[in-house]
């Protein structure tokens, strides 16, 4: 449903052969000799023993070696972009500038101690330029970290009254007359103003300082109902699973050995319903949207902050900057070139965020719960706690089909998982480390690496944005992966070639609508990649074995529907309003009147009168979605579906058409969604530019 043929792996796979580590495999698998083969064909069933063979492995100790491997700082480049930047903001060109600023600050080096008083100057600069543009929140956090990395006290009056006054414009009256107060006191270091200037600028701060003590009290305060930082808009659920908090009430979870974990209906949900609403445990941007995207929340740039180390990872704010760099970056940043010259995929980027996210100690003290998988937890039946999303227990409990592996694809995984540990040593994330020795930390992460690596390959899911050639029309858009993440409640639902729901992205929340009625008993399912109206049975079955193992018995494989080119409405399925079931119909004849095998009369000319009537819906929704109306549009085009339900079961070609323009509805209403025209005039040629849906 998400309008296209094609799931996260396959869209990998290229990029992940022409990277340097399937010839290491390659090569040690040629060279480790028979005994050592048949050493691993004997303790293959022992994952700490086979990470300690892997890791002693003569062969491989001597083709794998980690090297720090960024993007630096240039601090040239970055006066080079200042100067430019200064020019064009003089000259009233502020986005100009403002890409600039930014290419300044990116390349701007930074000292070991995090004080730079150039990046604090650029990053003053940009807080002006953003004044300009009005983006008052973005200017403040420029004016924030300006100050913590140095900003000197001799020009620090200017932003202490540019500062007072965007919190003016946001009634933070409190924090605003102590910027003026600031502003007054640095003043008088400006050992490079003018007397008069001095003056002017004394007066005027003065003036603003009198304003505020002749105000009622009431006044001078901070209005908490004011929001300085917009939030992301997360849709929410109506009636929330009190055992399952990113699902709807509507939600069960049930177990069989063949089908594993499974969701069931415990109520009638109407299409358009909010099934789920789920933060990801862990989520990882795409290498080809790093610089593009926030490395911490996926959004879109519109004035990045920098690690002040790599410039190849970048930020959409203050915040996310800080919570990455306390957390994970630090054991990411300087291996980033690393990573993608090993060819390193998606899921293995998120197995090194999953241990990096949390620190060693943390692993350490929970180390009982993530060691025996329960391929059952969050069966509704045996489930006695409530399952979080970001608990780990749960993550790690999700199905690793660890007992179908053969030996070629366990050792595989323990050549990364060592190469992944070693990467985790040589940024210090273990204290007092040996090179050559693999330490009994050292081993218990590397068996979680093993471990997450094969849960991450049946539950990952996709990350996605809506790419749009114009603001006010999905005529040409397109939905682009741009990150992956694990949502251990959504992962325990079940694929259908003709899945019930559909699943959009805001951040790195998954939000999940019903895009059909399901009825109570029914199971509630979503697709992993292939869609019956895109591929044939074939393609799909041999798609979804070769990457969940698994062979596909939904009802579009059973019956083997037909593809949307394939489909034609010679035959029409009439349902039953007793039991629910259906009967064909062909269009052709002329008999006025169908029996259900209940038993059960249906009227085809009453059946027939009520699909006319709803052609007048239809060309209302349309109508609406092309006037940009989205609210409309998705509310007729759910009314439209609900009629044509009732009368008729899929499928037929204007079922799914129907579902796939509310489909671009909800995304262009709520989803990650971006502009991205084809002619725009570039500041610096060969440079992508953004521009984000306010």
């Amino acid at each position: 449903m998400e309008g296209k043929e094609e799931n996260l792996f396959e869209f990998e796979e290229k990029r992940m052969s022409e990277g340097f580590f399937p010839k290491v495999h390659k090569k040690v698998c040629e060279t480790m000799g028979e005994a050592n083969i048949d050493k691993l064909e004997e303790i293959k069933d022992d994952i700490p023993a086979v990470l300690q063979f892997t890791h002693d492995l003569e062969c491989y100790k001597n083709c794998l070696e980690i090297k720090e491997f960024y993007p630096e700082k240039n601090q040239y480049e970055s006066k080079a972009k200042k100067d430019y930047a200064n020019k064009a903001y003089q000259q009233g060109k502020d986005v100009d500038a403002l890409y600039l600023y930014t290419q300044a600050i990116i390349l701007c080096p930074v000292k070991k101690d995090g004080t730079s008083r150039e990046l604090a100057i650029c990053l003053a600069n940009r807080s002006a330029v953003l004044f300009s543009l009005k983006a008052y929140f973005m200017a403040l956090d420029d004016i924030k970290l300006a100050f913590e990395v140095g900003y000197p006290d001799e020009l620090a009056y200017k932003l202490y009254d540019r500062k007072a006054k965007i919190l003016v414009l946001f009634k933070q009256m409190a924090d605003a007359e102590e910027a003026y107060k600031n502003a007054l006191k640095f003043v008088d270091k400006a050992s490079k103003l003018s007397a008069d200037k001095k003056k002017h600028f004394q007066k005027e701060v003065s003036e603003a300082l009198a304003i505020f003590k002749k105000a009622p009290s009431n006044f001078r305060q901070n209005d908490e109902s004011v929001i300085v930082y917009p939030k992301q808009e997360v849709p929410k659920i109506d009636k929330v699973n009190k055992l399952y908090p990113a699902m709807a009430d509507a939600v069960t979870f049930k177990y069989e050995e063949k089908r594993g974990r499974f969701a069931i209906a415990n109520r009638d949900i109407t299409v358009g319903e909010i099934v789920a609403v789920e933060k990801a445990v862990v989520s990882h941007m795409l290498p080809e949207y790093m610089g593009k995207n926030c490395t911490h929340c996926f959004k879109v740039m519109k004035a990045p902050y920098p690690c002040f180390t790599c410039t190849k990872v970048m930020f959409c704010s203050y915040n996310c900057r800080k919570a990455a760099v306390e957390s994970y970056h630090r054991y990411e940043c300087k291996l980033v070139d690393l990573f993608l010259a090993s060819g390193m995929s998606i899921i293995c980027f998120l197995a090194y965020r999953s241990i990096t996210q949390k620190s060693l100690n943390w692993f350490l003290k929970n180390r009982e719960s993530l060691m025996n998988h329960n391929e059952r937890n969050g069966e509704t039946q045996n489930q006695e706690k409530i399952y979080k999303s970001d608990d780990y227990e749960n993550y790690f409990n999700l199905v690793s089909h660890h007992n179908e592996r053969k030996t070629a694809d366990i050792f595989q995984r323990a050549m990364f998982c060592i190469f992944l540990v070693k990467c985790l040593k040589s940024q210090n994330y273990f204290p007092n480390s040996e090179k050559d020795v693999l330490s009994k930390d050292e081993l218990y992460i590397g068996e979680l690496f093993s471990h997450l690596l094969e849960v991450l390959q049946f539950n990952s899911h996709e990350i996605a944005q809506f790419e749009m050639l114009k603001k006010d029309s999905a005529e040409g858009a397109t939905s682009k992966f741009i990150g992956a993440g694990i949502y251990p409640t959504l992962a325990m639902m079940n694929h259908s070639c003709d899945p019930c729901i559909v699943r959009y992205y805001v951040e790195d929340y998954v939000i999940v609508q019903a895009i059909k009625n399901i009825y109570k008993g029914e199971e509630i399912t979503e697709n992993y990649g292939p869609i019956f109206f895109y591929s044939c049975k074939d393609d799909r079955q041999n798609r979804l074995y070769k990457q969940y193992w698994f062979k596909c018995e939904c009802v579009a494989c059973k019956e083997n529907w037909p593809t949307m080119h394939e489909m034609t409405q010679d035959v029409l399925n009439f349902r039953c309003n007793i039991c629910g079931g259906t009967v064909p119909f062909h269009t052709s004849s002329n008999i006025p009147q169908l029996k259900c095998s209940c038993g059960t009369n249906i009227n085809l000319f009453k059946g027939l009168k009520e699909l006319a009537d709803t052609e007048l819906l239809a060309e209302s929704a349309n109508s609406e979605l092309q006037a940009n109306h989205l609210e409309s549009a998705q509310l007729l085009y759910t009314e439209y579906l609900k009629k044509l339900d009732a009368v008729l079961a899929p499928p037929y070609p204007d079922y799914y058409k129907i579902q796939q323009n509310i489909w671009k509805c909800i995304w262009m209403r709520h989803g990650n969604r971006v502009i991205i025209p084809n002619q725009r005039k570039t500041v610096v040629q060969h440079e992508d530019d953004y521009d984000t849906l306010d």
